[in-house]
């Protein structure tokens, strides 16, 4: 099949199997992407004619597209071995019918081969250095000195790498400068399973890319479950794999396999082989490479950390926006969950809208405009917080906040109207300030309904929040409109709530856009100095 074979601009070996169009260019949709500001977001185009001949076509790009060093104009036919530069990036193109797909191609062969294996190579695992003064043998000073020559050589070629393709990548072409072998494998074991896969596969010459890797399933067996290294000097001659059809047809030699073990647990496999050599590993090279291989495991498990840490802090960063500090810990630590897609809960909705803010925004430069905003919705979202809500959104001037989800208490309801109050308080104090300093009030307009609701992570694929949906919603929309500035108005459901809790109007039935029947609404005059019981609660109207 055709294929191009690049590296990105991270140093990654990238084989991209073409289609009868391949797109090139900056943009994330293109097939091939290339992180390149010298390249155009849709830069060229690769296709397949009806005779089956491949072309690549420029689309207009500033910098242009070559092949074999010439620039193309209009479109140039590809042979076998042409090299395609966009920006610095060069990519092979690849077409010899003869030629068996090789595309990370890693055959793990099981069947009749667990018989194979007589004796385990029960190779030992050193767990330390000795003391200077208890070295006795000089062959183990000098293996030992290997040991760390080898580990100090591939922490400084890797370094702190984030990306893990990357690392795999570095890790393997060390093990190419240090050991004789002809083909490499990394497998990893995916995270909460017990499945290998491999992530990065080469050979010692990269130009003439990688063909069929073989890999006994015997031989792997005894890596994942003896955690041991196994070595076969002759795989060819060697009685253990005698009739072992991986070996045969793959014409190996020698191997080695390592684990890649974080004290007693495995993250993968290191696989070297080799066609060519007979007795190209010696049992030195095993042990140079299981301390290779720990050392590598090392550098993982360390990408995992620093990759884990920085999803953590994205996360914190989306949910500090989101929720209280408290319901952040809860969400990190995993105590609480917050799915995605929907989930129907039952919760109190707040809407609250600055009133004649319009106004004020066609008289003020928008400097001043968005400096009192944010100021505004400090004030407001640190109130909100403290009384355990979660904030939805902020829409122009208006913030909408929501109780019941994701964590659901018995009082959610009682939490929104004592935040709504303590904001209408929070807000004449900011006011009380600003007419001190001769400067326009702010005042606004709460409303509050109870009701199901459907919770959960909503948008597209490239971007999804957190949100509520449902009647019980735009019902509290509604309700905001209804309410007068420095008003809290609140719903029936909400007010068979917090009955004994508020002192409040009730008004006449109202029409609420949207709604066909007209609906109970109260206009809420504060809070109650001590609750009273439910039985004692005129329902109507109180003082």
């Amino acid at each position: 099949m055709a294929k191009v074979i690049y590296r990105d601009t991270r140093g990654v070996r990238r084989t991209h199997m073409l289609e009868n169009t391949t797109s090139i260019g900056r943009h994330p949709e293109q097939d091939i992407q290339i992180l390149d500001r010298v390249v155009s977001k849709e830069h060229a185009v690769i296709e397949l004619d009806i005779e089956g001949s491949f072309y690549v076509r420029d689309l207009g790009s500033r910098n242009g597209t070559f092949v074999d060093g010439d620039q193309v104009d209009g479109k140039r036919k590809l042979n076998d071995g042409s090299t395609i530069s966009v920006g610095s990036t060069d990519l092979t193109f690849r077409n010899d019918p003869t030629e068996v797909d090789s595309q990370n191609k890693v055959t793990i062969h099981a069947g009749e081969l667990d018989a194979h294996i007589q004796n385990r190579i029960a190779q030992k695992l050193d767990e330390g250095f000795l003391p200077e003064n208890q070295i006795k043998d000089g062959e183990v000073l000098r293996r030992d000195y290997e040991k760390l020559r080898i580990a100090h050589a591939l922490s400084q070629s890797i370094g702190v790498e984030t990306d893990l393709d990357v690392l795999l990548e570095k890790i393997l072409e060390k093990a190419f400068e240090i050991f004789p072998a002809d083909n490499g494998v990394i497998l990893m074991k995916l995270e909460d399973t017990e499945r290998l896969v491999p992530m990065v596969v080469r050979g010692r010459d990269d130009s003439k890319g990688v063909g069929d890797v073989r890999i006994s399933r015997t031989i792997l067996n005894e890596v994942i479950d003896e955690k041991q290294a196994v070595l076969s000097s002759d795989a060819m001659k060697d009685d253990r794999f005698s009739g072992a059809h991986s070996i045969i047809l793959g014409n190996i030699r020698s191997t080695m396999s390592v684990p890649l073990l974080l004290e007693d647990t495995l993250l993968g496999v290191i696989h070297l082989d080799s066609t060519v050599e007979s007795g190209a590993f010696t049992e030195k090279d095993l042990q140079i490479l299981t301390g290779f291989a720990r050392q590598a495991a090392v550098l993982i498990n360390h990408h995992r950390l620093i990759k884990k840490m920085e999803e953590e802090i994205v996360v914190r960063e989306k949910l500090h926006r989101l929720l209280s500090p408290q319901l952040v810990e809860e969400v990190v630590s995993g105590r609480l969950e917050m799915k995605k897609g929907g989930e129907l809960r039952r919760g109190t909705i707040m809407f609250a809208d600055i009133r004649n803010f319009t106004s004020y925004s066609e008289k003020h430069a928008p400097q001043q405009v968005v400096a009192l905003l944010n100021e505004y919705f400090e004030l407001m979202v640190d109130v909100i917080f403290k009384h355990e809500g979660t904030l939805d959104k902020f829409i122009g001037d208006e913030i909408m906040a929501i109780w019941g989800a994701p964590l659901s208490r018995p009082d959610d309801t009682e939490r929104a109207m004592r935040c709504a109050v303590e904001m209408q308080q929070a807000i004449a104090v900011f006011n009380s300030k600003r007419q001190e300093q001769n400067e326009q009030t702010l005042h606004i307009g709460i409303g509050l309904n109870t009701g199901e609701m459907v919770a959960g992570y909503m948008g597209s694929t490239k971007s999804m929040n957190y949100t509520v949906m449902g009647d019980s919603v735009n019902t509290a929309a509604r309700i905001c409109s209804s309410a007068g500035p420095d008003q809290i108005v609140i719903g029936g459901n909400t007010f068979e709530d917090v009955k004994n809790l508020v002192i409040a109007d009730k008004l006449p039935p109202t029409a609420l856009k949207g709604k066909v029947e007209q609906v109970d609404l109260y206009r809420i005059r504060g809070l109650r100095q001590r609750p009273v019981h439910p039985t004692l609660r005129n329902p109507t109207s109180s003082s």
